[in-house]
């Protein structure tokens, strides 16, 4: 069994040997055409090549004197590369210094086969090893179920925080939607509230006339150029006295029942208008879904069926609602349904 620091080192060294990149050794910019290393590329290649095939996962399996083995090997190669990479043309002996690193280079690939060969069967033994490809089949299945199954569940839960913010936007939807139609009965009140102040201000006008008229005409006839003069001027003065007070007794008549009128019609469509308000809050406080109907039928009746005030003496014959037993029926079949 090999030690731990042993393991590391040959781990580390086979590592760097594998990364190499051959085509630094080339340095043809630096020493031209004449000086290069471009003809020992396929050479080194074979030489890491040989290394790549050593499976970086079969190194704990080997003994320490096998794992000296590839270490030496490795470092010896990566150090012959360093010397390609730290050549100089200026040095003395240039020439036979890079004649002999080509050499070595080119001479390398079988020896290196010869003491690596066990350890590259090895290699491939162990990757096509049945039982091994078996285990890590079953490790990558079981991954890949457990991978799933996380995603599952976080997806259950994606659906489960959908589907109450969809809840919600719908509920807020609705309730947009019913405070959109009360703003048209909000619109109506504020329309009528305006008129039937504009008719009781025109009602207190016609009642100052009148009560002023009423005073007037106590001292009308002590004025000498209107006081009549004789029994037919006494009856046309009593005429026109009586016109004028039907005339204006009318017109306060006609301005308060106007009054009345938009009054009673601002009154209904606030009523409906709190009618459609509330309507949400009634379903949702009845927590049944039965009551639903008995409280839109409610609702429904208190904003469309004619409604008493106050302020008209007229009764109008109002559609009932349904009953609440009927609706109650209706809902408990539906539900057995």
């Amino acid at each position: 069994m090999a030690t731990a620091q042993k393991l590391k080192d040959t781990h580390s060294s086979l590592e760097r040997i594998q990364q190499f990149d051959i085509q630094t050794l080339v340095r043809q910019d630096e020493l031209g055409q004449s000086m290069c290393f471009a003809e020992i590329v396929p050479n080194a290649s074979s030489i890491v090549e040989l290394y790549n095939r050593i499976s970086i996962g079969c190194l704990e399996d080997f003994a320490d004197q096998q794992l000296d083995i590839v270490l030496g090997q490795a470092n010896s190669d990566y150090q012959l590369f360093e010397q390609i990479l730290l050549f100089s043309p200026t040095e003395n002996n240039a020439n036979q210094q890079r004649t002999t690193l080509i050499n070595t280079v080119v001479n390398r690939r079988d020896p290196l086969f010869n003491t690596l060969w066990q350890f590259i069967a090895y290699s491939v033994a162990r990757a096509t090893d049945t039982t091994l490809l078996e285990a890590q089949a079953r490790a990558t299945i079981q991954s890949i179920k457990d991978q799933s199954a996380e995603i599952n569940g976080q997806l259950a839960q994606n659906k489960k925080e959908s589907d109450e913010a969809l809840k919600e936007i719908r509920a807020v939807a609705a309730e947009q939607g019913v405070s959109q139609q009360a703003m048209y009965f909000k619109e109506e009140f504020e329309q009528q509230e305006l008129k039937a102040n504009d008719w009781l201000d025109k009602t207190y006008k016609f009642a100052g006339a009148l009560a002023a008229f009423s005073v007037l005409s106590l001292f009308l006839h002590k004025w000498e150029w209107l006081a009549p003069k004789g029994q037919i001027e006494a009856i046309q003065f009593v005429s026109s006295k009586i016109v004028i007070f039907a005339v204006l007794a009318f017109l306060l008549i006609m301005a308060s029942r106007n009054y009345n009128s938009h009054k009673h019609n601002a009154v209904l469509n606030k009523h409906r208008q709190n009618a459609l308000l509330t309507y949400r809050a009634l379903v949702a406080a009845a927590g049944e879904k039965g009551t639903e109907d008995i409280v839109l039928a409610n609702a429904a009746s208190c904003i469309f069926a004619p409604q008493e005030t106050g302020y008209t003496g007229a009764k109008g014959e109002s559609a009932s609602p349904k009953s609440v037993l009927e609706l109650m029926t209706k809902s408990s079949s539906k539900a057995g349904e």
